[in-house]
């Protein structure tokens, strides 16, 4: 099978069989086989790596939640997750030679695969159609105006989308539009979902993070505190949706972190998402010091709902001291 370069390298060259036989190798027979201790039952028809909860195995294919990605088959594994040469990996799988490593997250960085740079649409000349729609759902004006300077929000040039941004440090690598006129809501093509849209603390020195399914309901949360005059500081988390992914990789960035609220959606999807994600924090010993509450929306489905609610029962509450006062003149 070996042949030999032009430079006298030794190169694996293998048939389409070979590749075949290599890729119908699934992961948990092959763990069950040479390493038995990895795996363990989690469910029905469901295994998960002993110290890992969030690496599910399950029909044939396998999926790590807190990092967002999968596969089909032991060798996506070793290339995906082992960060292993293709060829080695098939000439691994084909002589029966394993190189499992018990800690992953610990000795090797598992990372999605590569994606192509960012492209954010184009600014507008102003973010008057934000800030019109923004404020009509609610959003204090102030609190769109901090997004608005930071970078992380801005209105497209071409459809007057209002644009969240998520960064790297000072580089862009997340972004999803929401049309100010239509139903229009979409990540923007490779987006790298481990960079949620934030909006930092108003005191840089902070510990706690809040955790929302989208950018309005983090906005919201903060109008509801701007409005209420409550003192609760912290960063401002949206996961843009209910994958773990932007949470994980926002703790490891930010080990300063000792409290979190779980904010998502008070539906069925958001309600399964928090317990997984209780559960995934738990299962990860880098977070044990982390205090977990659970604080889902009290009125309506997420916190924009509440924030509406609230402005609604204001209102009238404004309303009908108005009617009082006009009586007892």
């Amino acid at each position: 099978m070996p042949t030999t370069g032009t430079g006298g390298d030794t190169i694996p060259i293998f048939t389409e069989e070979q590749i075949k036989a290599a890729k119908s190798i699934d992961l948990l027979t092959y763990l069950q086989t040479y390493e038995p201790g990895s795996v363990r039952k989690s469910g029905a028809n469901e295994y998960c790596l002993a110290e890992h909860d969030s690496f599910k195995l399950s029909n044939n294919k396998w999926f790590w939640f807190s990092r967002g990605f999968g596969g089909h088959n032991a060798l996506d594994f070793l290339t995906k997750v082992q960060g292993m040469d293709f060829k080695d990996a098939v000439q691994s799988l084909l002589d029966g030679r394993f190189t499992y490593i018990p800690d992953i997250r610990n000795d090797i960085k598992a990372k999605p695969p590569p994606k192509d740079p960012l492209l954010l649409p184009p600014a507008n000349r102003n973010n008057d159609a934000v800030y019109a729609y923004l404020q009509g759902r609610g959003i204090d004006k102030s609190i769109i105006k901090r997004c608005i300077e930071n970078g992380s929000l801005y209105e497209s040039a071409k459809s007057h989308h209002c644009v969240f941004v998520g960064f790297d440090g000072d580089k862009s690598k997340y972004a999803c539009v929401r049309s100010t006129n239509g139903d229009i809501k979409q990540d923007i093509k490779n987006s790298d979902k481990r960079f949620g849209f934030v909006l930092p603390p108003k005191q840089a020195e902070n510990c706690n993070l809040a955790v929302f399914e989208s950018p309005a309901d983090v906005l919201s949360h903060a109008s509801i505190y701007e409005m209420s005059g409550k003192d609760w500081d912290g960063h401002r988390l949206s996961l843009g949706g209910v994958s773990s992914l932007a949470l994980i990789n926002f703790l490891e960035q930010h080990t300063e972190i000792t409290s979190i609220h779980l904010s998502l959606d008070n539906d069925k999807a958001g309600k399964e998402a928090t317990d997984r994600i209780i559960k995934e924090l738990l299962s990860d010993k880098r977070f044990s010091h982390i205090k977990i509450t659970v604080v889902p929306p009290p009125l309506g489905k997420d916190f924009n709902d509440t924030l509406q609610e609230i402005k609604q029962i204001n209102k009238q509450k404004t309303q009908n001291r108005s009617k009082e006062a006009d009586f007892l003149i």
